[in-house]
């Protein structure tokens, strides 16, 4: 009767070591840093050396529409000459003009200002597409950050899961304990043989080797969060395990789904953008079959200089100002625009059937991840009634083999059962929450 009582309470205590599995419990270590999910995905938004490519990528669109602008401003200059001319020898021209072999000084300033006023809408057609390419990298940007931020939602589940898993084979390894002790009394006692009792040491080496397996996975997986957050400084970190995994137990409607996801996605929106750089680069040829005018201003400064000084009496210098309205045509453009025009136009059709190709793959994904969560969420059940199976399994093998009913083969069975039970139990119910995510990943943000 006692023994029985022991098992119930070691039955009771493996429930209990699933369920703090799934609420969380989080043991610190002194320098050890514990990073919760939303601080981790904080950190990773802010430190991914991905997004900063991201980012500046967006700031180089930006940096090509200020070219745009800048090239739009009036081009001014200026310029100022000293001249020396000499004649090397006498130069007559009739009886009155007589040159002797000397030497004449001048100092010649110029400044000017020119402006395009009509450049046939290319200004115009620039900035459209540069305004669309600077909106296209944000769309695509964002769709980066979250990328990054499912992928550290991933592997955080994945530590998660990995912590757990350790604390149920430890708990195993216990009650392998407990049963390797029973096994030798019963040994020594001469109702077990010794075949008997290796099984279950065998089962403890077997359980061990899987905990080297887990401390490595732990170990190579917290290094990548680590990297994802941005903590390269060789900071020791851990995940904090007091969360409530939440599955979402509502339905969703696949068709309110692939909506949203066809208005949220990032992708789409870069997408459509780029249709717009392409219907700019179309504007911008066409451009060329309109005139041009531009407008221009110079002042001439003119100073033979008298005894060298730079600003002579005002009888010896000349200035002058030009204004100039010039209309330029280029006729060739009627003729040898052709090929540019047609290409033009294929890669707005090109971009228009891009966004229509990938309408189609985002309803495929948007599908294929709402069967997934529903089957995820389904496994659940199936894993909780099998653990609960297992469980009562396990606690007749146990009974059954102290009192000498059972091999130890046959206990070892039911254990692993037990075992594999309390692992799929634990997966299932981490798949369904990924899944979830996955989910609102596929749509687009949060689900509506």
């Amino acid at each position: 009767m006692v023994k029985m009582k022991s098992d119930h309470l070691r039955l009771l205590m493996l429930g209990l070591l699933l369920t703090r599995a799934q609420l969380g419990y989080t043991q610190t270590t002194p320098g050890v840093k514990v990073l919760t999910l939303p601080e981790s995905i904080e950190m990773g938004l802010k430190n991914n050396s991905f997004l900063r490519v991201s980012d500046t990528k967006t700031k180089l669109a930006e940096a090509r529409l200020r070219q745009v602008k800048d090239d739009a401003l009036p081009k001014a200059g200026t310029s100022v000459q000293y001249s020396r001319l000499y004649t090397l020898s006498p130069f007559s021209m009739g009886e009155d003009i007589h040159l002797p072999a000397t030497h004449f000084d001048a100092m010649i300033g110029m400044v000017s200002a020119s402006k395009e006023i009509f450049d046939g809408f290319l200004d115009k057609a620039k900035h459209e597409t540069n305004e669309a390419l600077i909106e296209a990298s944000k769309m695509d940007a964002a769709k980066d950050r979250e990328d990054i931020r499912y992928s550290i939602i991933s592997i955080y589940y994945n530590i998660y899961k990995i912590s757990k898993s350790e604390a149920i084979i430890d708990e195993n390894m216990r009650l392998l304990s407990e049963r390797e002790r029973e096994a030798n009394n019963m040994f020594k006692e001469g109702i077990l043989l010794s075949n008997d009792l290796l099984k279950i040491q065998l089962q403890k080496s077997n359980l061990q080797l899987s905990k080297v397996d887990i401390k490595n996975a732990m170990d190579v997986s917290l290094h990548n969060l680590a990297v994802m957050v941005g903590l390269l400084d060789g900071q020791a970190i851990a995940i904090d395990t007091n969360f409530v995994i939440d599955y979402q137990v509502k339905s969703f409607s696949a068709a309110g789904l692939v909506e949203q996801a066809l208005n949220a996605r990032y992708e789409l929106k870069s997408s459509k953008f780029r249709i717009g750089v392409a219907e700019g680069g179309l504007k911008q040829l066409k451009s060329a079959y309109l005139p041009h005018v531009d407008f221009s201003f110079m002042y001439l400064y003119l100073n033979p200089v008298v005894e060298h000084k730079f600003f002579p009496p005002k009888e010896g210098f000349l200035q002058a100002v030009n204004l100039g309205l010039s209309v330029k045509y280029n006729i060739a453009s009627l003729y040898n625009m052709k090929g540019k025009m047609q290409e033009a136009k294929l890669n707005i059709e090109q971009a228009k059937n891009a966004v229509a190709v990938q309408n189609d793959q985002v309803r495929t994904e948007v599908y294929a991840q709402l069967k997934g969560f529903q089957s995820a969420r389904e496994k659940i059940g199936v894993a909780e009634t099998a653990f609960a199976q297992a469980q009562r399994s396990f606690k007749l093998s146990s009974s059954q083999f102290r009192n000498g009913l059972l091999l130890s083969g046959d206990l070892m069975q039911s254990q692993n059962l037990m075992l594999q039970s309390q692992l799929n139990l634990l997966q299932s119910r981490i798949d369904a929450q990924l899944a979830f995510y996955r989910l609102e990943k596929a749509t687009g943000g949060a689900i509506q």
